[in-house]
């Protein structure tokens, strides 16, 4: 009887242990997969008209490890909307940073790179008010940036679908 027990005990072990070892190994390919080059696509001057205005978001590649743009929204002559935005490296993930002049006190949130595909980048801050996920999917000559989140407690998501200027 000790012994079933003690060959049942060791075989948890192997299969707990096992179990544990998998986990860095995935964390590490996740890791190595990813790159802020994947992002290539969210660089030059994206656009999206409608009733609320033109909006322009224009990607540069600011350095080795760090992309950044500069969006405006603007209603007739007026910019009504400013925002500055940067995707780093940083370490083994990506972080992307926006500041908003007129919003929290002017200072950057950053939300950290959750999920990385060939033409999806999304981010995520769940301490952020609005919005706590970002999202870029790349499609042809097209970028839709979504934000999405919990706001005054019922989910909210506003999609942005701008087309290639430059």
């Amino acid at each position: 009887m000790k012994r079933n027990i003690l060959f049942s005990l060791f075989i948890i072990s192997i299969a707990v242990s096992s179990c544990n070892s998998e986990e860095p190994r995935l964390q590490k390919e996740i890791e190595e997969k990813i790159s802020l080059e994947k992002a290539d696509w969210l660089l030059g001057s994206w656009e999206d008209a409608s009733e609320e205005g033109r909006l322009s978001e224009t990607w540069v590649k600011s350095s080795n490890n760090s992309y950044k743009a500069e969006t405006y929204l603007v209603y007739g002559t007026d910019t009504v909307f400013r925002e500055y935005s940067r995707i780093n490296k940083a370490g083994k993930t990506l972080h992307c940073i926006i500041t908003i002049p007129d919003q929290n006190n002017a200072k950057p949130v950053v939300f950290k790179l959750s999920k990385q595909e060939d033409d999806l980048l999304v981010f995520e801050n769940q301490q952020h008010d609005f919005p706590q996920v970002i999202t870029y999917t790349h499609k042809g000559d097209s970028v839709i940036a979504e934000i999405s989140g919990m706001q005054k407690g019922e989910f909210a998501k506003d999609r942005f679908a701008m087309v290639k200027v430059k």
